[in-house]
């Protein structure tokens, strides 16, 4: 609902923009990122983001402020490399990382 309300009012503002130009004599330069209903729906999508709650991704807690660390996924797709970096709790952070450490300390003691 919200989404269609910002969408019509940038349509109508690029309507009022190209009345206006066409009714200026002097062409004058414009230097804009993005259209008026792409600019409309990236704001939308940042106001949901913002109103989105951080969850822990190994034990989907909410987490409150910043997230105490990060996990990592890489995967393929064709020849794309991606990568997502979830945020995890302080609790979920210690254990993944002294996990990893421990596993890597057996690795390089069993050579």
């Amino acid at each position: 609902m919200e989404v269609s309300r910002v969408i019509e009012s940038a349509a109508e503002m690029t309507a009022r923009n190209a009345a206006k130009s066409a009714a200026v004599s002097t062409p004058r330069l414009v230097a804009i990122a993005i259209d008026a209903v792409a600019d409309a729906a990236l704001r939308a999508r940042e106001a949901e983001a913002v109103t989105h709650e951080l969850r822990c991704d190994a034990c989907d807690e909410v987490i409150e402020g910043e997230a105490a660390g990060h996990g990592l996924y890489v995967w393929v797709r064709g020849d794309e490399v991606r990568r997502e970096e979830p945020p995890l709790c302080a609790c979920c952070a210690t254990a993944i990382g002294i996990t990893a450490l421990q596993a890597w300390s057996i690795e390089e003691e069993e050579g």
